[in-house]
């Protein structure tokens, strides 16, 4: 049997980049899923007529999507085993120019997205007569733990959104134990995608990028997808509240 062979599973922003490496993995894997995101065209370019697969257009940053698409996937699904909390957004520049508006977005999208995803979630994570244990997993950033970025200084707002989305993670790890809801995050370096596809293109960025990664190479969405596989299965089923650095070495230094 695949590891999620008769499970049920959401990702969050899982039209592209990091997040459809997950979303294709699990169903690799054997799962059902449901693919949250912004951009139902993409959603349907990727995974066409599958079968297995719920689209599902959610703004995570807005309360009444969120409610409304986990309402969707307790119709089709009834119950939920793996939640992953992908969907994000980053926005440079330094902090003279740092805007209220600015910091508010992306905190609506890195923090409070996956607060208001898993408050819907959790009643379907606990649904169902299963052994297993469930799990949520957090798409947060080694800029969670490390403030200079991969543009060579601090986002000030990236920083502490996917700071506060660790701690989100460590609080609802104890908060949802006694439910057998395991929660975990996975920390990516840079990840080869086509957000940072353009930034990858500049021999500087590279050569700073390298230079800091011991294991010599830049990171490809399918490393993190296999990270998040793994705390989102029986594998992992006693590990809770703690941090999988997919990084190639960057927070070594």
């Amino acid at each position: 049997m695949a590891r999620f062979d008769s499970r049920y599973a959401a990702v969050t922003g899982a039209a592209s980049g990091n997040g459809r490496a997950i979303a294709e993995k699990l169903l690799e894997q054997g799962a059902k899923l449901a693919a949250l995101d912004l951009n139902t065209k993409a959603l349907d370019e990727v995974f066409g007529d599958n079968p297995n697969v719920l689209r599902i257009e959610c703004d995570v940053a807005d309360e009444d999507s969120t409610r409304n698409a986990m309402a969707e996937v307790a119709q089709e699904f009834g119950r939920l085993d793996v939640l992953v909390n992908n969907a994000g957004i980053v926005k440079f520049g330094t902090f003279d120019e740092l805007s209220r508006e600015e910091w508010d977005q992306v905190f609506a999208v890195n923090s409070t997205g996956p607060f208001l995803v898993s408050r819907e979630a959790a009643p379907l994570l606990r649904a169902g007569n299963v052994k297993h244990t469930r799990a949520i997993v957090n798409i947060t950033s080694v800029e969670a733990h490390i403030v200079i970025s991969s543009s060579g200084h601090p986002q000030i707002h990236y920083n502490a959104s996917k700071g506060a989305l660790l701690q989100l993670t460590r609080a609802l790890a104890v908060d949802l134990a006694s439910s057998n809801i395991r929660v975990n995050a996975v920390a990516p370096g840079y990840i080869r995608t086509p957000f940072t596809a353009e930034a990858l293109k500049d021999e500087e960025v590279q050569k700073f990028l390298l230079d800091r990664t011991p294991l010599g190479r830049i990171g490809e969405p399918e490393d993190v997808a296999n990270g998040v596989a793994f705390l989102a299965s029986d594998e992992a089923s006693w590990v809770t509240g703690s941090t999988l650095f997919v990084d190639g070495g960057w927070t070594v230094y």
